[in-house]
This record gives C-alpha cells, structure tokens and sequence, in this order.
C-alpha cells in the first residue's frame, strides 16, 4: 500500500511539472495530505486552428458532451466521464506537444472530441437539461481516473462492439493486460449494431485501386479470435483490416463481403476499433442497474480506481 501512494504521488507531481499545477501541503490532525490545484490544460481546437486554455474537469465537461450521446443513463454517462478523464491524463504523460503548444487536441484521429456549451445548444436546441446530465455525471467522478500497475491506463473506447470488444494485442500486436476482448451482450440496441453497404464492383476496385478487368475475390487470410478482419486479400492486394475499413470508409472491420450482379455487399457489425469500453454497452449495462464501477470494470479487465484531489 506504502508503495502505491508514492507511485501514485509521482504521478501527480509529475502531471505537476507537466503542465506547471502548484502544489501544497495541508496539515490536518490526522496526517498531512497532499492538496493538488485543479490543473489547467491547453486545448488546440483544429478547426479554428488556435489553442485555448481551460480547467481540466471543464474540458471533460466537453469531451463527454461530444463523444457519447447525453441522452444516455447517468451510469453510462459517468463512465464515459472516467474514460475520457484517464484518457486526458495518458495522454498529458505521454507529454505529446500539438499546434500552439498544447497538450491536447480536439481531433479525433488524435484525442478525444471537444465541444462547448454553446456548439452543445446549437445541436441539441431545447435539450439545456441534457447537458446539466453530462455536468453532473462529470462532477460525481470528479478527479477519478482507471489505474492499472498504479499508473493511468490507455482508455480507449468506442460506440458499438458488436457482440465483442477486441484485444490490444490483435490489433496492434501489443499485449495490454487490461484491454482484453470481452463478450458484450449489451449493445444490440445501438443502429450500428449491424449495418450493411453496398458499392458498385467498380467503385470497390477503384477505391483499392485493384486491376478491374476481372471480377474482384476477397479471401479473408486472417480473423481476431473476436471475428475481425486482421488481414485479407483481394486479387493480388493484402491488406489489414484497419486500412480496408479505412479506404472503403467501413464502421468497423468485423464484416463480410457478397459479390453479385455488379454489386459488392458488405455486411458489417458494430462500429469503432472494437477496444476498450462499448458506449452502447455501457448504456445497456447502465438500463439493468450496474453502477459505473461495474461497467467499467466489465470493459477493462483488473483496473483499480483512484481519485486526484483537485
């Protein structure tokens, strides 16, 4: 335990240094403790191409606003507030400098979404009390972060597993012990639960770029143990699942191909990378009455919790 408070407190002191909180002592009759200013970020805003700065738990505020649905239950809300908080802190060690020096970005090939009080207004006119949920789901956890060896974890999340969340290690080929793939029945009420698209077979072979003279064939080399597409081939192309998804604009790379009559027919199942927590799943987890311990503890396996106090 003695162990875990001063690694613990080497984190904080170095989120300190990192982006310059002060720091003080507070005696009390029990024991001193160690009182932490609410630190400040630096947001770089890429569409505006400027960096703004504001409160930590502020930006969370935002974040949760434009990641997850606010109409969800609080329990999911709250969860996604705790992953977007331990997200933020991964990422501020990390020590990534973005445009205009900022330690965070709001593009989300990069970080996490961000949007304020008045973008919220403007996409959900008449739903002022939406946006109290998502300040008070962030004001319940406020400071807490998911740990795992005492350290901030990567919190990865995405809207819709499908069924079942994915490994860090069949994605990436890096084996992280708390991102492990989990079977989720919760999510079947999400519309990307399953989708299906269809091209023309020329604008399939045009978008990978594939000879056309001849009817194109997808065999499917390689799956996840999840059923993902790790790697597949079509004619003479191999390709991963992540940059299939990504030239053909698919929701996730859990699919399966039909080619007939000119046309290509793919049949896909959730939407996201597949790692970490499943929003949906969270809110139909949320609907039975798990708390967002529970929740979160379903999607990250052996986590612990610890709180900052800010």
């Amino acid at each position: 335990m003695k162990k875990r408070k001063i690694k613990l407190i080497g984190i904080a002191m170095a989120l300190a240094v990192l982006i310059l909180i002060p720091v003080f002592f507070v005696n009390t009759f029990k024991k001193p403790q160690i009182i932490y200013k609410e630190p400040y970020i630096k947001l770089y805003l890429s569409k505006e191409q400027k960096t703004i700065e504001l409160l930590l738990e502020d930006y969370i505020i935002g974040t949760v606003a434009a990641e997850m649905p606010a109409s969800f239950e609080n329990e999911a809300l709250k969860a996604q507030a705790v992953c977007a908080r331990t997200y933020s802190f991964h990422k501020l060690l990390e020590n990534k400098k973005y445009p205009g020096g900022a330690n965070l970005s709001d593009d989300i090939n990069s970080c996490q979404a961000y949007i304020t009080q008045e973008e919220f207004y403007q996409r959900h006119p008449g739903y002022k009390n939406l946006y109290k949920k998502v300040k008070a789901a962030v004001g319940e956890t406020r400071g807490e972060i998911m740990i795992y060896d005492d350290e901030p974890i990567d919190a990865l999340y995405h809207s819709t597993c499908g069924g079942q969340t994915e490994s860090a290690f069949s994605l990436w080929g890096k084996d992280i012990p708390y991102l492990r793939s989990e079977k989720c029945r919760y999510c079947k009420q999400s519309r990307h639960y399953e989708s299906v698209q269809v091209l023309s077979v020329q604008e399939f072979v045009n978008s990978l770029g594939i000879n056309s003279s001849r009817q194109p064939q997808v065999q499917i080399s390689e799956n996840t143990p999840s059923g993902r597409i790790k790697k597949v081939r079509i004619n003479d192309r191999e390709l991963t699942g992540e940059k299939l998804r990504h030239i053909l604009g698919l929701p996730s790379t859990w699919c399966e191909f039909k080619i007939n009559a000119g046309q290509v027919e793919i049949e896909s199942r959730g939407y996201g990378h597949g790692l970490g927590l499943c929003q949906y799943g969270a809110n139909g987890m949320a609907l039975e009455g798990k708390t967002y311990h529970q929740i979160l503890k379903h999607y990250y396996h052996n986590i612990e919790f610890s709180r900052l106090k800010y």
